[in-house]
């Protein structure tokens, strides 16, 4: 495993770890009917699934950096296409519990994208030095 990938699932997994922090506080002190159940399970998806496009668009830079938008346009549409569906066969599904799933879902997107946007950036300057 390169050096990057190593800083970046470091800081991913203190990332995941103030934010379980932070969600094991809110599901304490909150009230139930506004605390999704799912939240464990969506910081641990939302973790691996930052995980894993941060490594599929390293590797595809990795010999040809000019791919780089081509990578991430790519695997940004495949992974909003995957959220979606996932979106829309929970509420289907858990009605009850769409509202709390879809907030909770989208506050973690918008964290975790962030975080790997922020690094994609600093690996794209490491590269072009």
């Amino acid at each position: 495993m390169n050096s990057e990938i190593r800083v970046f699932l470091n800081r991913l997994l203190i990332l995941t770890a103030v934010l379980g922090a932070a969600i094991v506080a809110f599901m304490l002190l909150a009230p139930k009917e506004v605390v999704s159940p799912t939240l464990p399970f969506l910081l641990i998806f939302h973790a691996a699934a930052t995980l894993v496009s941060y490594m599929y668009i390293q590797k595809r830079t990795k010999n040809a950096p000019n791919r780089f938008i081509q990578a991430y346009l790519g695997n940004t549409t495949f992974k909003l296409l995957l959220y979606l569906a996932i979106l829309f066969l929970y509420a289907l599904n858990n009605l009850s519990d769409a509202v709390n799933f879809i907030i909770s879902f989208f506050l973690l997107y918008v964290i975790y994208t962030i975080f790997e946007v922020v690094h994609l950036i600093k690996a794209g300057k490491q590269n072009v030095k």
